[in-house]
């Protein structure tokens, strides 16, 4: 990029910051740095600028690398949730595209600042990520890289599985445990209506002490946390603070999972505002109208094979404002019967701006498709589920459900639990035996067995003792139950 464009691109940044605050946008300071192709596919790959090494982020760096150079992954830029926010733009895109990119950098910037969903997440992570990796240096030095990638798998491999909301829970084990079962000394006296609960009697002695050893207290899904603090191995110092700094990275990233659609969507829905702006205000030309176009439906390509996040969000977005701003919501729109009626109704309530400002700041995905998705929305965007085919030794994708409510039940169901199986800790102390039991929350998709058996030896190589997980699966119309034993001889599966 030479000095007119970058003097360009910074007059750029002025006018898209002032256009975005008129708007009605609200965002952290923001910084820019243009790097060249490697490094962009090396931060996507590493997930940050610096990050720990790791063979599974070569391996995703080998992936990146090949996309691009076949043109299937143009990585237009990487922005982080930091303050102040920190942002990366590939220095091979036109100028106009540099522009568009800016703006949409300023939307997730809002988005960020926010969505109550990030709120929590510290902004320091960079930071933390770089001196994490200076650690895991000296580990390797000291305990040997193979060692230390042997610990780095396994909590990779159940790196999702933590609470998100941890932070919420300022309750320590101690008193959950007093909670649930520190009964009182003696029966207080009950109420007027005590006589239509049921009696559930007051529990031994023996009782007590059993469920007051009871680990974890009660059911939990951080995984992750429990094994590293719990392992009956025991693990080392080293060992729990490598787990930590996984465990860490994870709950900055897991707003990012459990709003996609929303995020990307709101950032497309806003760039497409302030480009429309910056060509009527005649600072992009005509001809630079056109690249836009071309690389702006690129972004928002359906793809059979995929949800293509910026364009089902941005749809979604403006579907409400529209329907907000027709007043075409509540009750008495809800209660219509009469089709034409329906169809013509408009009370110029103009509250759809309001309203997805509101969508913004509260909800994620699983939550956003399943209350807005509409019949509309999904012929509008050709939202149907497809299989590949064979024919004539070539394969295609064909649509296999059309119906609206069934497409909105799969896509919701993919959403749910951010697209993680469910897998409760239930028992850390199986048998009395420091075994430890799991349980998988059946929500309408069974487990991937490959997968499961090769989490389970990483969960087993962490606890070192034998590790059980129960799951159901559909078959023929019921649900059976099926548990995998991970040992030392491997892991297992019995049926139920």
């Amino acid at each position: 990029m030479n000095q007119i464009e970058l003097s360009r691109l910074n007059e750029a940044d002025k006018l898209i910051q002032e256009i975005a605050r008129e708007m009605g946008l609200d965002f952290l300071q923001q910084e820019f740095d243009v790097v060249p192709a490697e490094k962009m596919l090396e931060i996507m790959a590493y997930r940050l600028p610096v990050n720990f090494s790791h063979w599974s982020f070569g391996r995703d760096y080998e992936i990146e690398r090949t996309r691009h150079e076949h043109g299937y992954g143009v990585p237009y830029e990487v922005v982080f949730n930091s303050d102040p926010a920190r942002a990366y733009l590939m220095d091979t895109n036109p100028f106009v595209i540099q522009v568009l990119v800016i703006a949409h950098v300023y939307a997730h910037n809002d988005f960020m600042k926010n969505s109550r969903h990030f709120q929590r997440t510290r902004r320091d992570m960079i930071t933390s990520a770089s001196e994490a990796a200076a650690r895991f240096r000296a580990y390797e030095r000291d305990y040997g890289i193979e060692a230390v990638e042997r610990i780095i798998d396994a909590g990779l491999a159940i790196q999702w599985n933590i609470d998100p909301d941890e932070d919420q829970h300022h309750e320590s084990e101690g008193a959950a445990r007093e909670r649930l079962f520190g009964w009182a000394k003696s029966t207080p006296i009950g109420g007027a209506y005590d006589d239509l609960l049921p009696s559930r009697g007051e529990p031994t002695t023996e009782k007590k002490r059993e469920l007051r050893r009871m680990t974890p207290p009660e059911p939990t899904v951080d995984l992750l946390g429990y094994v590293t603090q719990h392992s009956p191995r025991p693990l080392a110092e080293w060992e729990k603070d490598v787990l930590a700094a996984i465990k860490s990275q994870s709950q900055y990233f897991m707003p990012y999972r459990r709003t996609k659609i929303m995020n990307e969507g709101w950032a497309t829905y806003w760039h497409e505002k302030i480009m429309q702006r910056l060509f009527q205000e005649k600072f992009l030309t005509a001809e630079e109208h056109g690249l836009y176009n071309l690389y702006n439906a690129r972004v928002k390509a359906h793809n059979p094979r995929s949800i293509n996040p910026y364009l089902l969000g941005s749809a979604l977005l403006k579907d409400i404002e529209d329907r907000w701003d027709r007043g075409r919501f509540g009750p008495e729109y809800g209660e219509l019967q009469d089709a034409s009626v329906k169809k013509g109704w408009d009370t110029r309530a103009m509250r759809g701006r309001e309203k997805i400002f509101e969508v913004r700041r509260t909800l994620m995905d699983w939550f956003f498709v399943d209350e807005f998705l509409n019949r509309e929305v999904v012929d509008a965007l050709d939202l149907y589920v497809y299989v590949e085919r064979e024919r004539d030794n070539l394969y295609e994708s064909v649509v296999e459900v059309t119906e609206w409510e069934r497409v909105k039940l799969f896509l919701v169901q993919s959403l749910m639990n951010w697209g993680i199986p469910r897998i409760l800790v239930v028992d850390g102390n199986y048998k009395g035996i420091s075994q430890l039991y799991l349980r998988h929350e059946f929500e309408g998709l069974p487990l991937d067995d490959e997968y499961c058996r090769r989490t389970l030896e990483y969960v087993h190589r962490l606890w070192s003792r034998p590790v059980y997980l129960e799951t159901y699966e559909p078959y023929l119309h019921q649900l059976r139950a099926r548990l995998y034993v991970a040992d030392d001889q491997g892991v297992h599966v019995h049926e139920e």
